[in-house]
């Protein structure tokens, strides 16, 4: 009878306890260093996706959004290729989905914190006259920081590659945003050219209620880079 008790006590705490892995990963959600957030938004600077200030914010200079403030560093990849605030990628790279992870924001619990990353080219057709800017590539809800293996993402906007239509390269942004509390994600958006250009980024971070973006990263890809593949 002793024996069987405590057969049953040691299976209860064996299905109560987490697993050694599971808590490994969650005291090791890494923050971003300084010099990873100086890096990223000095980058957003430097190539115009953001304006010196937001009242200077102007979308018809294919600024993206008034302002970035990173409290976050994401990490973007295609295949083995990763995204590094505006390194180079051919047309071919950049036809399969990209995968993305990020770390975690501070004085938020990575478990129970939800966000939404939004892919965007500011420059379509072109940085000159982007009458066609913000074009969506990308929306993905209910994503978490790189940490939380049970995450379960849900595709709002399917991936649609970049067809950049000028020698120049474009500025393809990847954006991540913080979800309010009990957030339900928009019906996913159909995979049609028409739905995508001109698309109201800032209109739809504000009426769905997301905060940031938190993080970002961005690559350039022109008809001048076509033949640029591995570098």
């Amino acid at each position: 009878m002793l024996v069987s008790l405590l057969a049953l006590v040691a299976t209860v705490s064996a299905v109560a306890l987490p697993e050694p892995a599971a808590l490994e990963e969650r005291q090791t959600c890494r923050i971003a260093t300084s010099a990873e957030l100086s890096a990223a938004r000095a980058a957003f600077l430097r190539e115009g996706i953001i304006p010196p200030t937001p009242a200077q914010f102007d979308s018809a200079e294919a600024q993206l959004i008034p302002e970035f403030n990173p409290v976050s560093a994401l990490a973007v990849s295609y295949g083995k290729k990763a995204v590094n605030l505006g390194n180079n990628f051919s047309t071919l790279e950049t036809v399969p989905s990209p995968s993305f992870s990020f770390t975690r924001e501070p004085n938020f619990d990575p478990a129970t914190t939800k966000y939404t990353l939004i892919m965007a080219d500011p420059d379509a057709p072109n940085s000159e006259t982007p009458i066609l800017a913000p074009f969506l590539h990308l929306i993905v809800s209910d994503v978490q920081p790189d940490c939380i293996p049970t995450q379960r993402r849900k595709i709002v906007a399917p991936y649609m590659f970049p067809t950049p239509l000028s020698v120049a390269p474009h500025h393809y942004t990847f954006l991540i945003y913080r979800q309010p509390p009990n957030y339900v994600p928009p019906a996913q958006l159909q995979n049609l050219p028409g739905l995508r250009a001109r698309f109201p980024l800032v209109d739809y971070v504000r009426n769905n209620g997301l905060v940031g973006p938190i993080a970002g990263n961005f690559y350039n890809e022109g008809l001048g880079n076509v033949l640029d593949i591995g570098v």
